[in-house]
């Protein structure tokens, strides 16, 4: 039996940008970033999950079986649930809607969120020059 193939896709968010990278077979085959907005009220929050939410919206037209990598804990908790106030950041709840999707398709794809330390690997080191670049 074959083993499933992953496409990995790197976030993270700044002071005021976000950034996603997609590597397949160790090489980067797409990377975006951009400004979240600059304002006093704009929150490391604001851009980590704009960065997670950018990132889902490609895998929609880009259908496969993900991981996607972040560097904030609290991205996955307020993701998966385990954070009752996510008001201030409407993106968590476009996050959710766009994984619900992925696990209500009928095409054979998968999607799932995992941690690591920043600045772990080569990719997480290009997402945060993206977000500071």
């Amino acid at each position: 039996m074959a083993s499933k193939k992953y496409v990995y896709i790197y976030t993270d968010g700044g002071p005021e940008k976000w950034a996603f990278v997609v590597v397949q077979d160790e090489k980067i085959i797409h990377e975006e970033s951009g400004t979240f907005g600059i304002s006093a009220s704009t929150s490391n929050d604001d851009t980590e999950s704009e960065g997670i939410f950018r990132a889902l919206q490609y895998a929609k037209d880009h259908p496969a079986n993900y991981i996607l990598t972040t560097d904030s804990q609290a991205m996955i908790a307020k993701v998966n649930g385990n954070i009752a106030n996510v008001t201030r950041n409407p993106n968590i709840r476009g996050i959710q809607t766009i994984l619900k999707e992925f696990n209500e398709s009928p095409a054979p794809v998968s999607f799932a969120m995992k941690w690591e330390k920043r600045l772990s690997n080569e990719f997480m080191k290009r997402a945060d020059f993206l977000c500071r670049g």
